[in-house]
């Protein structure tokens, strides 16, 4: 243990990410049941992940329009707006992750689409999304709204 703490001290804060992050995708990629992470993994990804193997958590599919579907993992009991926020977060790492800086503006995503499941729109923000049927493994998918007609 001191050579390793003579080794760091002697290094510097950016030599040390970069020999934290060579381990770390070493270890993942070896491991047999890691390899699937990926490299640049946060805690709260770990976290989630956790969840759903102890059935705290279920995960759900968002399908888009010519893309992939993204993977958002949700607790159980999560709300509407839950759903929500972990949406736009796993967004966001998607798009660190291949490199993509565009500013996406949830608000306006969430007036313009609603979430759909099996022809029932998610639209109640503070209702359970057990209460939509939404359950471990389904598919959600963004459907635009309806302009009012004006009177």
């Amino acid at each position: 243990m001191d050579q390793i703490a003579e080794v760091a001290n002697t290094l510097s804060h950016d030599d040390l990410l970069e020999v934290s992050k060579s381990s770390l995708q070493t270890i993942l990629s070896s491991d047999s049941l890691l390899s699937d992470l990926p490299t640049d993994i946060v805690l709260e990804e770990i976290q989630s992940l956790i969840a759903v193997e102890h059935g705290q958590s279920i995960t759900i599919y968002i399908s888009r329009e010519n893309e992939q579907p993204l993977k958002v993992i949700v607790p159980q009991n999560a709300t509407v707006r839950d759903l929500k926020k972990a949406i736009s977060r796993h967004f966001q790492l998607h798009q660190n992750r291949i490199g993509n800086k565009v500013k996406i503006s949830w608000k306006y995503i969430w007036k313009t689409y609603n979430i759909n499941f099996d022809s029932l729109i998610l639209d109640d923000d503070n209702s359970c999304i057990a209460n939509y049927g939404v359950t471990n493994k389904v598919t959600l998918a963004f459907k635009k709204k309806r302009k009012k007609p004006k009177l």
